[in-house]
């Protein structure tokens, strides 16, 4: 929904490489991704309403998937 105004509803196919999720307690994980450029780590969190496939949340079977913190580590040329 976020950028549904500035994209088209084409699909966007993109290679997540890594994925590593750290259980930090009942509520909060670590997330530890390594992706294709132009992936939307965000809707890849929450699913962005089903429109992303597959999803965090969906693979947690929660709708209560989102980020609290986001950080870039490393961007390969």
């Amino acid at each position: 929904m976020r950028v549904l105004h500035r994209r088209s509803l084409a699909t966007r196919e993109r290679t997540v490489t890594y994925l590593k999720l750290q259980r930090l307690n009942e509520h909060f994980f670590l997330l530890d991704l390594e992706t294709e450029a132009g992936t939307y780590v965000k809707e890849f969190v929450h699913g962005d309403m089903g429109r992303t496939q597959p999803s965090l949340a969906g693979l947690l079977q929660s709708d209560a998937a989102d980020i609290l913190q986001l950080d870039v580590v490393a961007v390969q040329h």
